[in-house]
């Protein structure tokens, strides 16, 4: 599949969970549905129709949170690549430039000129590399892959230039080629740097905005489906209370109607509850309580009904579902107001970097150490652009 396929791209795959047997499943539910219907069976056969139904909703969900991971793992990438491809243009950058420097103060006859001209060839053979990793990036950010491939290209042909003019003792040329080569190479930088600080404010905008929304969705789930097993639990009480009544014993096609559709009301409620507790509760703290055991307590009662046998067992099991979800229900709400404190909190002083990265902030400091030892005799073009990549930095 397409999801597969896109799994398998990223550097570090996910161990995507199989859905064969959920497939297999819901073609089974829509083949028994079928058979039923063909039989005459139309409620049997409704029933299939909505448990096939309800699978593939879980299936859709599935699918969603594995492709929402996927896109955040390959965004994480795709930042790491860009760090250390900014990292090495600007050392490219600076080797260029020092090269320069070398060449006002040394003359065509000095036998130093030769180790200049074989330090080009090694900015050349450096430049090789980092065009490598610059296309392979440019294959995964197509938005950028005409520029960069203009600028590449610019990169190169000013380089045999310069090594040319460097090989016939022409300075005035070799340097003007190499300050070409710069200002490439510049460019990509600048470039890459703009991405970068798109790419960060975008999962930014996708991490907490997503926790947010998704808490929020669960925070005003919890107590609609509070309301929905209160009703449930009043109509298995007063079904309870009529079996023994006479007359009702005369009813049983309608009692056993009213029983299935008790069943898939817990049913509803239960997976419901699966969905919170998947999408809540992922780091497996249980801080809203054991959502697991409240889901088996629903799922013992589903059995109770479609067994046609509510007994006092019974209602107290609905009294403690009830219980359970009122707690899980308060312990919510005190999350949902914590995070919204934390939030407020963390952001007094953070306005433009929301994401922090262990492994972001070694690059980060490794690179600013590395930057802060080169000589500061720049050229203005390039002094002012360090200076706002070093802006940047400390923000």
């Amino acid at each position: 599949s397409d999801l597969e396929k896109k799994n398998q791209e990223l550097e570090f795959p996910h161990g995507m969970d199989p859905t064969e047997e959920q497939q297999q499943s819901i073609q089974q539910d829509l083949q028994q549905s079928m058979d039923e219907l063909q039989k005459g069976k139309n409620k049997k056969a409704s029933q299939s129709q909505k448990n096939a139904s309800q699978k593939m909703q879980q299936l859709a969900n599935k699918l969603e949170v594995m492709q929402s991971n996927m896109q955040m793992q390959t965004m994480d990438e795709d930042l790491d690549a860009l760090r250390q491809l900014l990292e090495n243009l600007i050392k490219l950058s600076f080797e260029q430039e020092a090269l320069i420097d070398q060449l006002n103060i040394t003359k065509t006859s000095d036998p130093k000129y030769v180790e200049l001209t074989q330090q080009q060839f090694n900015i050349k053979e450096d430049a090789e590399m980092i065009e490598d990793s610059l296309l392979a990036l440019s294959k995964r950010m197509v938005e950028i892959s005409s520029y960069i491939n203009r600028e590449i290209g610019e990169v190169n042909h000013n380089m045999k230039k310069a090594i040319a003019a460097m090989a016939n003792r022409n300075l005035p040329q070799a340097k003007s080629r190499q300050q070409f080569v710069m200002t490439a190479v510049n460019n990509i930088a600048v470039l890459l740097s703009e991405v970068l600080e798109q790419l960060q404010q975008q999962m930014a905008k996708q991490m907490p905005g997503k926790q947010q929304c998704e808490k929020s969705g669960g925070a005003s789930s919890m107590p609609k489906m509070s309301k929905l097993q209160q009703q449930l639990n009043d109509q298995i009480k007063e079904m309870k209370d009529s079996m023994g009544k006479p007359g009702k014993q005369g009813q049983k096609s309608k009692m056993s109607q009213e029983l299935a559709e008790m069943a898939a009301k817990q049913a509803a409620l239960r997976k419901q509850l699966e969905k919170l507790n998947e999408l809540l509760n992922k780091d497996g703290q249980k801080k809203l309580g054991d959502l697991e055991k409240l889901g088996e307590l629903m799922d013992q009662t589903e059995t109770d009904l479609v067994n046609k046998r509510i007994t006092q067992e019974t209602l107290k099991r609905q009294e403690q579902i009830m219980l359970r979800l009122l707690e899980s229900e308060k312990a919510m709400r005190q999350q949902d107001t914590d995070n919204k404190r934390e939030s407020k909190e963390g952001n007094v002083g953070k306005k433009r970097n929301l994401i922090t990265f262990q492994e972001y902030k070694r690059l980060k400091e490794n690179e600013i150490e590395l930057l802060k030892t080169v000589p500061p005799s720049l050229n203005p073009y390039y002094k002012d652009k360090v200076n706002r990549y070093f802006q940047k930095l400390d923000q």
